[in-house]
């Protein structure tokens, strides 16, 4: 494809809105944050688009929806944390046609490990108070983002998304 660079900003840009949404929208509050469904996406966009354009749609999408969630304060440790949380799927990130593989699997635990002790780091720098009262609320989070990506990836998978879309890319 000609326009591969093109193509990738505009993928990057797709998924950080839809990051953003799922994080912000469909979510569920939980001591002094949320639960939500945009982890997920994140895993999604780092297993099909790998590289700096899928740390750039975690961050940035996640921190947009700590800012619209009235939790701006959050936004410099999301953008680490979730630009971390994709780094496990870029580092793995291979030419296969598949989002759901054994190693996607695999590398959901690692994400759901750097949630949970990013946001503890976070919490003891931001409000002490919090850093213990979270731990359940990350792991819910961690867990929850697993099963969502699972399900999203099989159904991904049995459409043939990656190959039919971000694989015409290569050519």
């Amino acid at each position: 494809m000609k326009n591969k660079k093109l193509f990738n900003m505009c993928a990057a840009a797709m998924f950080t809105a839809i990051i953003f949404v799922l994080t912000r929208f469909v979510s569920v509050p939980v001591a002094s944050g949320y639960v939500h469904f945009g982890d997920a996406l994140v895993y999604i966009a780092a297993s099909v688009l790998g590289g700096p354009w899928a740390f750039f749609a975690a961050a940035v999408g996640e921190a947009l929806a700590d800012i619209a969630y009235g939790m701006a304060y959050y936004a410099p440790a999301t953008l680490i944390v979730k630009a971390l949380i994709a780094a496990p799927f870029v580092l793995t990130f291979k030419k296969s046609d598949k989002i759901l593989t054994p190693v996607t699997v695999a590398m959901t635990v690692i994400s759901g490990l750097i949630t949970v002790g990013g946001y503890y780091i976070s919490d003891l720098i931001i409000d002490k108070t919090y850093a213990i009262v979270n731990i359940p609320g990350n792991i819910i989070q961690a867990v929850g983002s697993a099963v969502i990506f699972i399900v999203l990836g099989a159904a991904f998978d049995a459409v043939g998304l990656k190959k039919k879309i971000f694989k015409k890319r290569e050519v």
